[in-house]
Parts: C-alpha cells; structure tokens; sequence
C-alpha cells in the first residue's frame, strides 16, 4: 500500500515543473488574488465557478505566497491521494465476505496511475474536478460503511446529514458535483429494495431527506455569508450564467460526436480501468434489473445454494452497486454542456476503478500470461505522459498547440509598472496577470465574458458567431471598472492573435477602441502584443 501511494506521488511530481499549468489555473489564481485583496467573489471579481476553487487557491498563496501556485499544487496531489485512500477503503471490503485488500490496492493503485495520463494542462493541474472527488469519495465509503451498520435514530439521521453535506461540499468546488446525490439515493432505494428483503420506505426516505438537506447545507451557508458581505445578488446573476453557459455548449449529434471522439482517445490511453470498468458496470447493471425484477414479480431471494434467504446472493456487493451508480451519475456531470475537456474525464475515472478492480485482481492473479500485459498498459501510457511533462516537453508543445511566450511578455509588464499598478489584458489569458504578479484592471480575467466567447465550443474557430452570447450589462461592467480601476497598462493580446483573439480585435469594438485612444498611448510592442500606457492626465 505504501509502495503504491509513493507511485501516485511521484507520478504527480511533474506537477510542481511549471509555474502554470493551464489557463484555469490561472483564473483561479488572479481570482484568489483579487479575493485577498478584498474583493469580493461575483461582485468585485468574477467568474462562474463555485466558490470553493477560489478559497483553496486563496489558502494556497496565503501558505506559500501570494502568486506561487505551487501551493495549490500540493493541495492538489494531496486531495488525489486522500480520493485513492478512500476508494482503497470502499473497495477492499464486501458485504458478507472478507476483506479483500488486494481489490483496494488495485482501485487505489489504477486512480492514482491513470489520473496522470493525459496532458499535465488536463491530468495534473489544480482543477475542480479532482478537487470535488475527495468528499465525493469520502461520502461514498461514510454512505456504505453506515450501510453496513446503520445508526440508529437521531444520529442515524447526523450521518446522512453529514454524507449530504460532503456532497454539497463536491458542489461547492464544481457545480455537477451534485449529482452524487442521485448515486447516493439510488444505493440507499437499492439497499431497501434488495439488501433489506422488505420495503422499511419511511427509514430511506427520512435518509435520503437528511442526505438532500445536507447537501443543501454547504450553499445555503455560503450564500448567508455573501448576504452579510454584500455579495449575495451578485452570486446568484452569475450562478444563473451557468444555465446560459451549458446551454452555448453543444447538443445532438455534434455533442455526443465528441464525446465518442474524447472518450476513445482518453479511454485508449486508460484503457485498463475504462474496458474493465465498463464491462464490469454493464455487468453489474444487468444483475441489478434481474434482481429488481424478480423483486417485482415477488420471487423469493435466493444465496448461492439456490435456498430461500433473507438476501440475495445473486446481486452484486454493495461497492459494485455504488460503483454503477456513480458511474451513472458522473456520466451526467461529464456531458453537461457538450464539452468534454480532458479534465472532465476525472469525474468517471473515479467509479470506473472502483469497478475495475475486481477484474484486474482476478486477472492478475491468473499468472504472468495476464499480469505481463496488465503491468504494460499502465506503466506504458504513465511512463510516456510523466516523460511528456518533464524532459520532452518540447515533444508535448509539437503535439499540442503552441503556447504564447506568456513569460516574455509578464516580464515586460513587470517592468514597465510598479507592484501595486493594475494591468488589464484584452484577450483570454489570465497567465499574464499572475506571471507578471500585477493585480487585474478589471473584475474579469478573461474577455470571453464580454466578446462572448464561450469555451469548447465553435465561437473559439468563429464557425459559430460570439456576439448572440454578448451582454450589454457586461461591457458596463467592464467601463465602469475601466474608470474606476484606471489600469496603467492595457495589454492588447488580441493584437498577437493569442489563443486565437485575433478575431476579436480592438476595432471590432469601436467604443472601446476609442477609450483606449483617449486614455493610453501605446509604448511597445512585445512578441506582438501591443502595450499601451494610461496617460497620466487621465488620472
């Protein structure tokens, strides 16, 4: 076990080889940034994840120092190890049978190998999604382990008060984290119906109650606290924004098109838990409609024997039944929005080791016709994507697009201004607001919240037009801080055409093109990106 989570770790020190990972990184970054600064979330500072990304990030650069995100780095390899751990503890026991250790290492052993195996941007970044599985985890195993062992009364009712809350919790860093809920109230209908041999209904619908109420807990506490503060009407406006943010997205056969595309490429690479897992899951799933039907038609449970018993031998353990529900419910979360970015893919890696794990033990045990070919499909694709974040990294930015010189560019900022002047960049790349360690101009760190781009979707390439998804309450937004923030450098990105800003030039938008010819000159021009200076008699 120790060998084994010394492996997840190592396998993760690629992690710390850069400063940024990925632009979510850095939103969450210069977001944090500004919070410790005083703003506040949604009103003074924007964007429309939930709030817990934020808070970690804040608490990463208040440990490690402001703009280091090397610290949400650490916290982020420490959340994959705790989410291996627990499903090393849901995983190794079964309902009426003994441990089964080695089914535990092997959930815990395929997480940790096959949560790196895919782009660092994507596998090893500091994202929400490998955030959220940790509680996600850890209500799973609570959900069981009580399962097991049911409290009784009022303390029956703290515990699913407290699975709830975990899984609000999981909400609380990425909105889809909700949908456990379903995985969770799905095992307790199933236990009733099959697991109990008798329907006690008003016993799981107190706990599935208690499980919603908790997991209601953590926003409805969260939004108090921004009642307090003043930023309660400013949280639900952009909370609202998600709806229109899923719905850009795409649907049909374009969504589930890529989809397939994503999963064979992600799946291929993690072809270990995902083809054991699947083909686990839809066995599962099958032995379950045969149980509840035959709940259905009354027939009596039947053990292993063919006797009549209390419960049925026949239905799959208690973790493989959570397993095929989570898997469910993670399926849901991953496809909200039609996107299907790499680090989605976390959501169902989770539940497919889980269900992995038994088959990979019984073929590993078979001897080394089976073992060798296991050993090489996770060692190969590990080896080859650790290899890819560290010494061939010239190889991963030949097969991925090519990145901006961000770092050129930051430096220059950073010379040209003081530690307290604040920047705005025109474009989407907040790495340079962090790189630079500049505080933003502006409540947004990306421009899509104005041209109306929206991520993994075709306004990126222009087939589909961005301005149907433009606000006019937005572009107020962003004068009024202009105005009232007076940046001493707007940074014109879009100039350089980075990340693909090229069809959002300054002219496009004559009213803002004509603030910046009011208040800046411009000074220089690095790497193509045009640095304008505010004129100090607008100040």
């Amino acid at each position: 076990m120790l060998a084994i989570f010394a492996l997840g770790a190592v396998l993760r020190v690629p992690t710390f080889a850069r400063p940024l990972l990925s632009d979510d990184e850095a939103i969450y970054g210069v977001t944090a940034d500004a919070m410790a600064r005083g703003d506040l979330l949604y009103r003074d500072v924007v964007d429309h994840k939930p709030p817990a990304i934020y808070e970690v990030y804040r608490a990463a650069f208040a440990l490690f120092g402001r703009y280091d995100t090397q610290g949400a780095h650490a916290l982020v390899v420490l959340a994959v190890l705790l989410t291996a751990a627990f499903l090393f503890a849901i995983a190794r026991v079964r309902e009426g049978a003994k441990r089964r250790d080695g089914e535990g290492l092997a959930a815990a052993a395929l997480f940790l190998i096959f949560s790196t195996t895919w782009h660092d941007y994507d596998a090893l970044a500091a994202n929400c999604e490998l955030f959220l599985l940790a509680p996600q985890a850890a209500a799973a195993w609570w959900l069981l382990r009580n399962l097991r062992a049911p409290a009784r009364g009022a303390r029956g009712g703290a515990v699913h008060l407290g699975i709830g809350a975990l899984i609000g919790i999981s909400a609380l860093f990425k909105y889809q984290g909700v949908t456990f809920l379903a995985a969770s109230i799905g095992m307790l209908a199933w236990w009733t119906i099959v697991v109990q041999g008798r329907a006690p209904w008003p016993w799981a619908v107190g706990r599935a109650l208690c499980q919603l109420a908790g997991a209601l807990a953590p926003p409805a506490l969260t939004l108090a606290w921004y009642a307090h503060a003043g930023n309660a009407a400013a949280a639900i406006d952009w909370f609202r924004f998600n709806f229109s943010y899923v719905g850009a997205g795409l649907t049909g056969t374009a969504a589930i098109a890529r989809g397939l595309r994503r999963t064979l490429l992600i799946g291929g690479v993690a072809l270990v838990p995902y083809a054991l897992g699947i083909a686990a899951a839809i066995g599962a799933a099958a032995a379950m409609a045969r149980v509840v039907r035959r709940r259905a038609r009354r027939v009596p449970a039947r053990d292993g024997d063919g006797r009549e018993a209390d419960v049925d031998d026949r239905a799959p353990p208690a973790p493989v039944v959570l397993g095929v529900l989570w898997l469910a419910s993670a399926v849901v979360a991953l496809a909200a929005g039609g996107r299907f970015f790499g680090h989605y893919f976390h959501l169902v890696l989770a539940p497919l080791c889980l269900l992995a794990a038994a088959p990979f033990v019984r073929l590993w045990n078979a001897g080394w016709s089976r073992r060798a070919p296991l050993v090489a499909l996770c060692a190969l694709p590990a080896l080859f994507f650790f290899a890819l974040a560290t010494f061939a990294r010239p190889l991963a930015a030949a097969l991925d697009e090519r990145e901006p010189p961000t770092a050129e560019v930051a430096a220059r900022i950073a010379a040209l201004t003081a530690a307290d002047d604040r920047i705005f960049v025109w474009g989407n790349t907040p790495q340079l607001y962090l790189l630079a360690r500049r505080p933003m101009g502006a409540r947004f760190s990306s421009c899509n919240f104005v041209t109306g781009e929206s991520p993994g979707t075709p306004t990126e390439s222009g087939q589909w037009s961005a301005d149907a998804n433009q606000s006019p309450a937005r572009w107020q937004m962003l004068f009024a801080d202009l105005e009232r923030r007076r940046p001493a450098l707007f940074v014109d990105a879009a100039a350089a055409d980075w990340n693909g800003y090229g069809k959002y030039p300054l002219a496009r938008y004559p009213r803002l093109r004509a603030y910046v010819d009011v208040h800046y000159r411009p000074v220089e021009v690095r790497a193509g990106v045009v640095l304008y200076r505010r004129l100090e008699r607008t100040k």
